[in-house]
């Protein structure tokens, strides 16, 4: 045999295990592909899979109905109502808090005078007060 024909031959040979593995890799990505189909079709069959489709579809509403509220300007409507609101909340707050200050302050006026009047004044006892 020469070299020629030799080198022909090694180069079937691995043409031919070439194409056997490409065969194999394809009858396991079929497998393969077949596998994940099946489990998919298993999980969208499950109870499970159709609650959370149902909740996310909800929430999918939530969210387009809130946005189209905001773009729509109502929710810019709602931010200066709540604004609004929260100023005349604060600003009853703040009164009340001045007067609450102003009677406390005059209930400790009173005690401090009354303790003034109270209070003993030192005499001279027989020289032992100074």
């Amino acid at each position: 045999m020469s070299e020629e024909d030799k080198k022909k031959e090694r180069d079937t040979e691995f043409s031919d295990k070439a194409d056997e593995l490409i065969n194999k890799g394809k009858k396991l990505a079929d497998k393969a592909e077949e596998f994940i189909n099946d489990t998919a079709n298993q999980v969208k069959e499950s109870d499970a899979f159709v609650k959370a489709s149902g909740f996310f579809g909800k929430v999918s509403d939530f969210l387009d109905q809130k946005s189209d509220e905001f773009h729509s300007g109502e929710m810019g409507a709602k931010f200066e109502n709540l604004k609004d609101q929260a100023e005349d909340q604060m600003t009853e707050i703040i009164k009340k808090v001045k007067v609450a200050g102003l009677k406390i302050g005059d209930a400790v006026d009173e005690q401090i005078e009354s303790l003034k009047g109270k209070k003993e004044k030192p005499g001279n006892r027989d020289g032992e007060g100074i």
